[in-house]
Protein backbone atom coordinates (compact mmCIF):
# COMPACT_ATOMS: atom_id res chain seq x y z
CA UNK A 1 0.00 0.00 0.00
CA UNK A 2 2.59 2.40 0.95
CA UNK A 3 3.88 2.34 -3.33
CA UNK A 4 -0.25 3.38 -4.04
CA UNK A 5 0.13 5.62 -1.34
CA UNK A 6 3.37 7.96 -3.24
CA UNK A 7 0.94 7.74 -6.40
CA UNK A 8 -2.31 8.80 -4.88
CA UNK A 9 -1.93 10.45 -1.28
CA UNK A 10 -4.90 11.87 -1.29
CA UNK A 11 -6.64 8.44 -1.86
CA UNK A 12 -5.11 6.18 0.87
CA UNK A 13 -8.34 5.37 2.80
CA UNK A 14 -10.72 5.09 -0.64
CA UNK A 15 -7.89 2.68 -2.04
CA UNK A 16 -8.13 0.44 0.99
CA UNK A 17 -11.84 0.35 1.23
CA UNK A 18 -12.28 0.02 -2.31
CA UNK A 19 -9.55 -2.75 -2.46
CA UNK A 20 -11.18 -5.13 0.52
CA UNK A 21 -14.57 -4.96 -1.11
CA UNK A 22 -13.47 -4.80 -5.16
CA UNK A 23 -11.44 -8.14 -6.34
CA UNK A 24 -10.83 -6.56 -9.78
CA UNK A 25 -9.47 -3.96 -8.41
CA UNK A 26 -7.78 -5.08 -5.50
CA UNK A 27 -6.29 -7.05 -8.82
CA UNK A 28 -4.78 -3.53 -10.47
CA UNK A 29 -3.84 -2.69 -7.11
CA UNK A 30 -1.32 -5.79 -6.84
CA UNK A 31 -0.25 -5.44 -10.49
CA UNK A 32 0.64 -1.70 -9.90
CA UNK A 33 2.50 -2.73 -6.74
CA UNK A 34 4.19 -5.49 -8.36
CA UNK A 35 5.75 -3.52 -11.66
CA UNK A 36 6.51 -0.41 -9.06
CA UNK A 37 9.09 -2.87 -7.25
CA UNK A 38 10.69 -3.29 -10.67
CA UNK A 39 11.31 -0.29 -10.35
CA UNK A 40 13.89 1.72 -10.50
CA UNK A 41 15.44 0.31 -13.67
CA UNK A 42 18.01 1.79 -16.03
CA UNK A 43 16.37 3.94 -18.79
CA UNK A 44 18.54 1.73 -21.21
CA UNK A 45 16.80 -1.08 -19.90
CA UNK A 46 14.59 -2.33 -23.02
CA UNK A 47 11.92 -3.04 -20.45
CA UNK A 48 11.83 0.27 -18.86
CA UNK A 49 9.25 2.10 -21.24
CA UNK A 50 7.35 -0.85 -21.13
CA UNK A 51 6.88 -0.93 -17.64
CA UNK A 52 6.56 2.78 -17.59
CA UNK A 53 3.65 2.70 -20.17
CA UNK A 54 1.52 0.22 -17.86
CA UNK A 55 2.07 1.97 -14.98
CA UNK A 56 0.44 4.48 -16.30
CA UNK A 57 -2.58 2.55 -17.58
CA UNK A 58 -3.03 1.01 -13.97
CA UNK A 59 -2.72 4.36 -13.03
CA UNK A 60 -6.01 5.22 -15.50
CA UNK A 61 -7.62 2.19 -14.35
CA UNK A 62 -7.36 2.95 -10.71
CA UNK A 63 -8.51 6.32 -11.18
CA UNK A 64 -11.25 5.47 -13.07
CA UNK A 65 -12.16 2.98 -10.18
CA UNK A 66 -11.41 5.44 -7.45
CA UNK A 67 -13.84 8.10 -9.42
CA UNK A 68 -16.85 5.69 -10.23
CA UNK A 69 -16.70 4.46 -6.72
CA UNK A 70 -17.33 7.97 -5.24
CA UNK A 71 -20.38 8.90 -7.50
CA UNK A 72 -21.93 5.48 -6.30
CA UNK A 73 -23.84 5.62 -2.84
CA UNK A 74 -21.98 3.70 0.31
CA UNK A 75 -23.03 0.12 0.84
CA UNK A 76 -23.95 -0.21 -3.18
CA UNK A 77 -20.19 -1.68 -4.77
Amino acid sequence: MDLLARSFPDQVNEIGRLRSSDTVFAQICSDYESLMALLPRDANDPTYSDIIDSLHGLEDEIRHCLEAASTMPRGSQ
